[in-house]
């Protein structure tokens, strides 16, 4: 079973990320569908944090790099679990030789509510204004202000 995110807006509703929309359109058309309703946390801030997520990525500039031949490349996902991490959101596991992994906790819908989700905004923006986004913004306020404006397209 699969988990479908929708947002109700005057007509209905309609799916609320790009994977929600390709798992609607997966579903035939006439398909009844039975659905088990929660309300979830606020999804206009989980857009939010994906845009100063994208905000951070963009502006990143890592020195080029190789490993054993292989040319190092930016990578949205990779990005976003580090920041998560050195935000202080993680999980600390081992790997199957006994060396230590450390993966970002998820930030899923269901994993905390609007109070959690807001501190690791917080925490992530800061990681994100100290690591990259520092000198090419004034101040905070300057970089909340471009946050939203990448919203509104």
């Amino acid at each position: 079973m699969a988990t479908l995110h929708l947002v109700k807006d005057m007509g209905g509703f309609k799916p609320l990320g790009t994977d929600d929309s390709e798992l609607m359109r997966k579903i035939p058309l006439g398909s009844l569908i039975e659905c088990e309703y929660s309300k979830k946390r606020n999804p206009l801030f989980h857009r939010k944090f994906f845009a100063l997520l994208n905000l951070g990525f963009e502006y990143w500039n890592p020195p080029e790099a190789d490993w054993r031949g292989f040319k190092a490349v930016k990578n949205f996902d990779v990005f976003r679990e580090q920041v998560t991490i050195l935000a202080g959101f993680r999980e600390v596991t081992y790997n199957l030789d006994g060396s230590v992994k450390v993966k970002a906790k998820s930030i899923s819908f269901a994993s905390m509510d609007d109070p959690q989700f807001e501190e690791v905004y917080s925490k992530v923006l800061d990681v994100i204004w100290n690591k990259v986004l520092n000198t090419v913004f004034e101040d905070k306020r300057q970089l909340d202000n471009a946050v939203n404006q990448l919203m509104s397209f």
